[in-house]
This record gives C-alpha cells, structure tokens and sequence, in this order.
C-alpha cells in the first residue's frame, strides 16, 4: 500500500444509524458508541496528520412527491420492507426520513467534516453509483482506500465490492464497522472482504501503515 495514494472513506456514519435519540435505522447503543469513537478519535486524526483525503458518504433519496414517498420505494425489496415487512436485527418496518434536509441524514457532529474533506451522496448502496465518487479516486490518483462506517454486510461490503472491481487496494477497519442487523451480520461481511475483496485490519494500525512503519 502507498500511503501517498490512499484515502479514507466514511460510509454512512449519519444519525440514522448514529444518533439514539432520533435514529431509526440504529446500531445497538454499544456498537454506536464504539464505532464513533474509533472513527472520531483514532482513524480520522490519523488521516488528517497524514494529510490523507477523507471521502464522507452520506445516503438520502428525493421526495416523490406525485406518490407520497420517496425514491427509494423504486427498489423492490426496500418497498417491500417498507410496505410488508420488519427489517432483520431492527424489529420494525423500513421508513423513508432518509431525504434531504431530515436530520437524520447528518454527520455525527464529533466527525467533523471540513472544507477539505469531500462528501459523495449516494442513493443506493453503492457509492460509486450515479455519484462522483469514481471521479474522485481518479483526480486524487488513489490505489487503497480504508473503509469505515455502516453497515457491514450492505453499504460497506458494496463499497468494497466496487473498489474492488476497478482493481483498488480495499483495506477495511473491523472495530470501526458495525450493522444495524446485528453481530452475526457484521461477521458474515468481514469473512467475506478478507476472503475476497481485500485486507481487514484493525484502527490501532492505521498510523503504522500510513507512516511506512507496517505493512498490510
């Protein structure tokens, strides 16, 4: 991995998943407060001392406003959690908050993002999907990116999937993911990135890497 070449990217830690007061896709309250803390507090400061990009990506949909839903009711199967069905791990029905302007599609405030970080909007699970994200890689010239964030078994193991298939380093941090459907869940995802896709490392070595002390 060539440090030089490399960014970290935050999947999805928004106060949906985040926030336990207004979340209504949580994370068990443990799993919350672990996640943001290593985000926070470890793998963040580690790229910015380094001078690394931190590519943010946040998931909201448009408001259909002529069928009094949204845009994610064009999915099948979200329709289907939506209309039919509780959401594993969660115990309850899909809702649609998820669209600009509601709060809970907002950074967790101990995050931070600045004028130098970039935020991708995704609509999907994919990031690189009718975003800018491929755009992005390409400009900065990144080969490896860390991945962070939520959830494990859908929008982080999509994302290394596609960083994957356009031949990029996948490196994803374990102890800062986490699923909204539980454990078993997060688990699941982790054994099939370091089958398949890339490395799984924990955040306590990130420095190690970025400074050339480690290797993956």
């Amino acid at each position: 991995m060539d440090p030089q070449s490399t960014a970290l990217v935050v999947v999805d830690m928004v106060r949906s998943h985040l926030d336990m007061d207004i979340g209504h896709l949580p994370l068990a309250p443990e799993d919350a407060k672990r996640v943001l803390k290593n985000v926070a507090e470890t793998v963040i400061p580690v790229f910015r001392k380094h001078g690394r990009p931190i590519i943010f990506i946040q998931t909201y949909n448009r408001i259909d406003h002529g069928r009094n839903g949204t845009f994610a009711m064009a999915n099948p199967f979200w329709n289907y959690q939506m209309e039919n069905s509780s959401v594993p791990g969660v115990g309850r029905k899909r809702t649609s908050k998820a669209v600009e302007g509601s709060p809970v599609i907002e950074l967790m405030p101990p995050l931070e993002a600045g004028p130098q970080d970039y935020i991708v909007v995704k609509r999907r699970y994919s990031p690189f999907l009718n975003t800018d994200m491929e755009s992005i890689i390409q400009v900065l010239g990144l080969k490896s990116l860390v991945v962070v964030g939520i959830n494990t078994n859908n929008c982080v193991l999509c994302t290394s999937f596609e960083a994957f298939n356009r031949d990029l380093e996948v490196i994803v941090a374990e102890d800062c993911c986490a699923s909204m459907n539980g454990s078993e869940y997060h688990d699941a995802a982790i054994m099939i990135i370091k089958t398949a896709l890339g490395w799984v490392i924990g955040s306590e070595q990130i420095d190690g890497i970025l400074s050339g002390r480690e290797s993956l």
